[in-house]
């Protein structure tokens, strides 16, 4: 069966893309005034914003695309929302993915080591949370680190790779704690057909209602360490996510209604979130 490029656009989930280039462009904008950095940096953070698009999103999702077969069958949510990818288009796929990341390889000799050391975070959890031996996806809590350091760490190769160092590493945890909460909320519509398909998470593993509870906790703790750097508008942003949780856990019929808004939740608030951090930057 062949695959075109509708195809890949449509298994690298564009909706998503932004929950790494997002977080990527907050880690830069993090690092200090955007208008100081050298052609050279800028031109780096140019490509590197590139990877972050479609050839790291269909590294992550078309893994787990790949090993998710035999689970994603049993989902309604992959049947009628996404896509399930038939094991006849899996060495495609990889063979695409390899095909894409060829030309970033020479980055490797030109950026510092710290943002090495972040993009090798960044393609050891995006391989192994879904493929195995490790399988992280189905060794809770393991599935919650591995998916919240996914999404981290292009903040960590963003800020890094402008030379700055000085990073906070408590804000890197607040992120990573909201993140714990993005990827369990986004398991709960998952729980009944991970369940048939013998897969634990730690959704399964809480059940549809403690797991909204852990998402609860998750995005109030990290939206208490973003107010400690970013003030009220910190807490505006936890409100929000706050209150989507509330509403789930209050009509759990219409969890996955709120679960398909969710992306564009997440944008806006990423766009609001990179956007005061940039005017506060040079300002």
């Amino acid at each position: 069966m062949k695959l075109i490029i509708k195809d890949i656009l449509f298994i690298s989930r564009p909706r998503f893309w932004m929950y790494v280039l997002g977080t990527f462009l907050v880690g830069v904008i993090a690092s200090g005034n955007l208008f100081l950095y050298g052609n050279f940096t800028k031109l780096l953070l140019v490509i590197f914003g590139v990877f972050f698009t479609l050839p790291a999103n269909l590294f992550i999702y078309g893994v787990n695309d790949i090993y998710d077969y035999e689970t994603d069958i049993y989902n309604n949510k992959k049947i009628k929302y996404e896509t399930v990818l038939q094991p006849e288009k899996h060495k495609k796929i990889w063979l695409i993915i390899v095909v894409l990341f060829v030309p970033f390889l020479p980055l490797l000799f030109l950026i510092n080591v710290p943002t090495v050391i972040a993009l090798l975070v960044f393609l050891f959890t995006g391989l192994f949370y879904s493929a195995k031996p490790i399988r992280a996806k189905t060794k809770p809590p393991l599935d919650v680190v591995f998916s919240s350091i996914i999404y981290i760490s292009p903040a960590l190769v963003g800020f890094f790779i402008t030379g700055n160092t000085n990073i906070e590493w408590l804000a890197v945890l607040g992120g990573v704690i909201w993140a714990f909460g993005m990827q369990t909320y986004s398991a709960v519509p998952d729980i009944e057909a991970d369940r048939k398909a013998g897969l634990n998470t730690l959704a399964t593993m809480l059940g549809d209602k403690k797991a909204l509870w852990f998402c609860f906790l998750s995005y109030f703790i990290s939206a208490c360490i973003g107010f400690y750097y970013l003030g009220s508008i910190a807490a505006f942003f936890g409100l929000v996510y706050i209150v989507i949780v509330l509403l789930s856990l209050n009509n759990s019929s219409k969890l996955f209604k709120y679960y398909t808004f969710f992306p564009l939740i997440n944008v806006a608030i990423g766009a609001l979130l990179f956007f005061y951090m940039f005017f506060k930057s040079i300002f």
